[in-house]
């Protein structure tokens, strides 16, 4: 057998102590490694990771190649090239640099299991902006001593958002991966998106306690002015059906996107819900960027779209896809009977965004 070996037997021997004492984490065992032995060729993380687990699967710290049956992949020198590439981006695909290197994707694929790097999905994050994490924490904070000081005040809110769809439905994250060392676990990496995507159905709905209201359907291209009309001329007859205590004592959410920031849209909300209302430049701010407070981000919408594009089958029509809208909401509204969804799932969230000073949150849920 022809064996390659990068360090000595004491050397190994050493990291293989140090990786145990640091209980694992590789990037500790580094440092106490590096201190204990200044005078000495400092490993890599994974160097740590690598000796314990070829001891642990095959007894030994070197590395073999294998003479018989289906001969192993030599990575040779493209392997720190490789590596090099993850450690500068690890979002890059394995079929990019195989592409760049002129090499194939499986000895890419190999490098990296060599190395025990696994590919982690992250999620896609609203952007935050400087600023942004007080105020989100202010509105969280405010959240959950309303809910201290009236049990139902959180009962009280109605949430309300627009959200777009279209016939392809939803964006497949399933390739969208991060490369990073398996021992360290997954590092839960967030990467940011837009917001605003193009759709061929603009819905409006809204969710108090456990009711829904809605779906209505808006123009493509929402501005104050059809917004402001929709108010006056079609919000109230969505709201018949609610108990009249209901709608006295309701407070009314929106985001901040510019047609909700019209000053007529303001007008109309000082006169019917005087001082009971949530948005920018309400009575109550409105912290901007934080969909991941509100349900209807966080529940209704995510629902309505796996049950609208339940199947694999594009949308034929714009008709087919607006009964597939009202469908999900019916089904969506039967699930909610007697459901402590909205009230939990904001009193968790609300805390989550304290814990972390008004940051992304999402990913400890």
């Amino acid at each position: 057998m022809a064996e390659r070996t990068s360090f000595s037997n004491e050397e190994y021997a050493d990291i293989l102590f140090y990786y145990g004492a640091a209980r694992g984490n590789a990037e500790q065992a580094r440092r106490e490694y590096g201190e204990i032995f200044p005078n000495r060729r400092l490993p890599d993380a994974r160097v740590f990771s690598r000796t314990f687990r070829r001891m642990r699967e095959r007894g030994t710290v070197v590395r073999y190649q294998g003479d018989a049956g289906r001969p192993r992949l030599e990575v040779g020198d493209d392997e720190e090239e490789i590596l090099n590439h993850f450690q500068i981006d690890p979002t890059l695909s394995t079929r990019m640099i195989a592409r760049r290197m002129g090499r194939s994707q499986w000895k890419v694929w190999y490098t990296l299991h060599e190395n025990d790097l696994h590919p982690y999905h992250y999620t896609p994050v609203q952007a935050i902006e400087e600023g942004d994490p007080f105020r989100r924490m202010q509105f969280c904070r405010f959240l959950l001593n309303a809910d201290v000081e009236d049990r139902n005040y959180l009962k009280r809110i109605l949430w309300t958002d627009e959200s777009k769809f279209d016939k392809d439905g939803i964006t497949n994250y399933h390739n969208a991966h991060y490369w990073s060392v398996r021992v360290m676990g997954n590092p839960h990496l967030k990467r940011q998106k837009g917001s605003q995507r193009r759709f061929n159905l603009n819905v409006w709905m809204g969710i108090i306690h456990n009711r829904l209201i809605g779906p209505h359907f808006l123009p493509q291209n929402l501005n104050g002015v059809e917004y402001e009309s929709f108010l006056r001329n079609v919000f109230h007859e969505l709201m018949e059906d609610m108990p009249l205590e209901t709608r006295q004592n309701m407070i009314f959410m929106h985001d901040g996107c510019p047609a909700h920031f019209r000053l007529a849209v303001r007008s109309w909300l000082d006169q019917h819900f005087p001082d009971r209302w949530i948005g920018r430049g309400g009575p109550i701010p409105w912290p901007a960027r934080s969909p991941d407070i509100t349900p209807m981000d966080f529940f209704v919408w995510g629902r309505m779209k796996s049950l609208v594009y339940a199947t694999d089958v594009p949308v034929p029509n714009i008709e087919d896809l607006r009964n597939r809208i009202i469908n999900a909401a019916q089904e969506i509204q039967s699930e909610l009977t007697d459901s402590r969804v909205v009230k939990t799932g904001v009193v968790r969230r609300a805390r989550a965004c304290n814990r972390n000073n008004g940051g992304h949150f999402e990913n400890e849920l």
